[in-house]
């Protein structure tokens, strides 16, 4: 049996998992000497060679896991009713998707159902840390404070959420990223800052207007795996937007998405990526699909920084993936899984 490699104590360890064109995020949050687990979206994109989401969930002992979903499209929920006895909690943007539209958010409901309504925890914009809500009307709040990292929720707004839900099945179906959650972590000083497929509208006309001083964080998962729609309002859009990534200001990018030419949308888009060079360092930049490869990134008790790759074939007599540090000080190469 499999367990998966558990980073030293005190340090918060989040794995960018390769899932193909799709995203799927797992938090190791330091809790004392032990750990707390959040898995952020889900995606099992076979064809694409992407990470087993039930084989690394089901290799946590004895571990329940947090699930966040930052919108119900089926890139981001699917495979999540497979692991859903390991789920003990779910967060969720609150989007309701019409009956035309809804088989995405089938598997979400299965593992709703699975918790019940009182581990059910909506996302909903906020400036205080470690703030959810117990429904969908935001009559009712609550901290819930995950181990020693704190939080912050950017969208989705209340506003945004009721002008959607007003809307006919194909104009909701349309604005889904606007109603899609953006959430800040934070440790030791460091952050990480996790986008969902948000778009250029949701961060012009509300994100940046209400948090532009909370938003820097050191690591940015790249929105909508690395789609123009980030800062534009399509391909042809000559107002591009870039305030939101002055105002992060990331040290490091990761993007979640296959090769571009095994992507049905063609994604990392190249004219995103142009804007993000600018902005990121190069070498600062993780393209999942690249190698097929699931990054993770740590911070240490110190509030240090690190990155290490996983090398996709590596000479692995035990037949695991290796992950080497991408500093290239490879004091010793290790396995994402432990026999």
């Amino acid at each position: 049996m499999k367990e998966i490699l558990l980073p030293p104590v005190g340090t918060f360890r989040t794995i960018f998992l390769y899932v193909g064109q799709g995203e799927a995020t797992l938090m190791i949050i330091p809790d004392g000497n032990s750990h707390q687990y959040a898995l952020i979206d889900s995606n099992v994109n076979k064809e694409g060679n992407g990470k087993s989401i039930k084989e690394l969930i089901s290799s946590i002992k004895d571990a329940e896991i947090i699930f966040i979903n930052t919108h119900p499209h089926d890139d981001h929920v699917r495979g999540v009713a497979d692991i859903k006895e390991k789920i003990k909690e779910v967060w969720h943007s609150g989007h309701i998707p019409s009956k035309k539209y809804g088989e995405s958010f089938k598997e979400l409901e299965h593992v709703i159902k699975k918790v019940g309504d009182k581990s059910v925890y909506y996302l909903r914009g906020s400036r205080d840390l470690n703030v959810l809500h117990t429904d969908r009307e935001e009559t009712s709040k609550v901290v819930r404070k995950i181990g020693e990292v704190d939080y912050q929720v950017f969208s989705p707004a209340k506003y945004v959420c009721d002008d959607i839900d007003g809307e006919d099945p194909e104009a909701k179906r349309k604005r889904i990223h606007e109603q899609c959650g953006v959430i800040k972590f934070i440790y030791k000083d460091k952050s990480i800052l996790l986008t969902g497929d948000s778009n250029k509208t949701s961060w012009k006309d509300y994100i940046v207007n209400y948090y532009e001083d909370a938003i820097k964080s050191d690591v940015l998962s790249g929105a909508h795996h690395g789609s123009r729609t980030f800062f534009k309002d399509d391909e042809g859009d000559e107002d591009i937007y870039e305030e939101h990534i002055k105002k992060i200001a990331p040290n490091y990018l990761i993007i979640s998405a296959p090769k571009q030419k095994d992507s049905p949308h063609d994604h990392p888009h190249d004219d995103a990526m142009e804007l993000y060079k600018k902005y990121v360092k190069e070498e600062n930049i993780f393209h999942l699909g690249e190698d097929e490869e699931s990054v993770i990134v740590d911070i240490d008790i110190n509030g240090t920084i690190n990155i290490h790759k996983e090398e996709v074939g590596a000479d692995d007599v035990s037949g695991d993936s290796i992950i080497y540090e991408t500093s290239g000080n490879l004091s010793r190469p290790y396995s994402l899984y432990e026999n």
